[in-house]
């Protein structure tokens, strides 16, 4: 079953849109590494999580996802750094910042952000459970050239089953 916030985010992806799942490319840790140690050297001491397929190094999009965790009433102390390294946010919301941009030839997505507790759970539930993960990279191969809205759907499900019942939505 999924959350309201889930079906909510499903029902404002494109019914059209399809999904390219693609093999795990070394190249792209290691540009999602230099990114967080980019950040590192302006902002120590701040928390930084590099999650997703290509930090699992799983075949996925890619894509590099990045969360930079504070609390949203300190957004202010960091956002003149980030905006030196990143440029302007694509958005700006009450709990997550977002920027959205090419690296090496890679999609980023880079977030200011609260801790997104249910993605750090299900990350570190697949980081340390290799049977989970190769069921994860299996069911994302699956849905190679689908629609986005049903590979989503099958993530979130994915994701409900594997983590704790007792979990904190957000």
């Amino acid at each position: 079953m999924l959350t309201q916030d889930e079906e909510n985010y499903l029902a404002k992806i494109d019914p059209a849109k399809k999904i390219t799942v693609i093999a795990f490319d070394p190249k792209a840790k290691e540009t999602g590494d230099l990114i967080v140690k980019r950040i590192k050297e302006k902002l120590p001491g701040i928390k930084i999580l590099f999650m997703g397929a290509t930090a699992l190094g799983i075949a996925g999009q890619n894509d590099i996802d990045i969360y930079v965790l504070a609390n949203s009433k300190n957004f202010h102390k960091y956002l003149p750094t980030l905006e030196k390294l990143f440029s302007k946010p694509k958005s700006a919301h009450d709990t997550f910042i977002e920027w959205s941009f090419t690296e090496k030839g890679y999609q980023v997505e880079l977030y200011l952000t609260e801790p997104p507790e249910r993605q750090i759970q299900v990350f570190e539930i697949l980081k340390s459970n290799k049977n989970l993960l190769k069921e994860y990279e299996e069911l994302k191969l699956k849905f190679n050239g689908k629609g986005l809205r049903d590979y989503q759907r099958a993530k979130y499900e994915f994701y409900n089953r594997i983590r704790p019942t007792n979990a904190k939505d957000f």
